[in-house]
């Protein structure tokens, strides 16, 4: 026999009530409801003690490359970088024009950028040889070098405007964190570590937070392209 409940709310001036009578299934309704908010919020106050490590990763991202960049602008609409600083890292009146259109390492694009996928591919894969030179596709700082899950020995590099690249399954690397590297410095060298099939690059190109296909800043990728589309 189902078991009914009655709440009963009642207005001390009026006297005038409102009651409302809850079946067993109501009941059970109320009882997962609040079973399912108590899950999302024990979930968001574990993740908030014990992030993720990509979120971990892209906080630093972005607390370096503010870091970097905005020192960077500052001091030269400032004029307190000197030809000396400027000369050092390659700045000059261009440098919040670049991009990172560089290739950084010689290959056929075997497999390109699939965002309907699960998990979603967010870059393209260019196969080549074993220890192929792996070079920075523009200049910027080193934010992240270590190993990253299934992407293996993985290198993040911010650059000017927002942008980032993404350099991983490499067999070394070279340039450490929060190092400046030029365009066409070598970072490192190809190979298969973390899921990968064989020896080959996963190249990908961030603006901000949003995906850039690298085949449209790279026209030497669009045009040695096999992948499927």
């Amino acid at each position: 026999m189902s078991k009914n409940y009655k709440v009963i709310i009642i207005n001390n001036k009026t006297q005038s009530n409102f009651s409302l009578s809850i079946n067993s299934y109501l009941q059970y309704f109320i009882y997962f409801l609040l079973a399912f908010i108590i899950f999302f919020f024990a979930v968001g106050i574990f993740r908030f003690f014990n992030p993720h490590k990509k979120s971990i990763i892209m906080n630093e991202m972005y607390a370096y490359r503010y870091n970097v960049d905005h020192l960077i602008d500052h001091l030269y609409k400032q004029g307190n970088i000197d030809s000396t600083l400027l000369k050092r890292y390659n700045l000059n009146e261009d440098y919040f024009q670049l991009l990172p259109n560089n290739p950084p390492v010689e290959g056929v694009v075997t497999k390109g950028v699939l965002l309907n996928e699960s998990p979603p591919h967010n870059g393209i894969d260019i196969a080549t040889k074993l220890q192929s030179e792996v070079k920075a596709a523009q200049n910027g700082m080193v934010v992240f070098s270590n190993p990253l899950n299934d992407y293996g020995n993985t290198i993040i590099i911010a650059h000017p405007n927002g942008y980032y690249s993404i350099y991983s399954h490499l067999e070394k690397c070279i340039p450490m964190e929060r190092d400046y590297v030029i365009a066409n410095q070598v970072i490192g060298y190809a190979g298969e570590t973390g899921n990968s099939n064989g020896p080959h690059l996963h190249f990908e190109i961030w603006k901000n937070h949003h995906i850039i296909d690298p085949r449209k800043l790279i026209k030497e990728y669009e045009i040695k392209d096999v992948s499927i589309r």
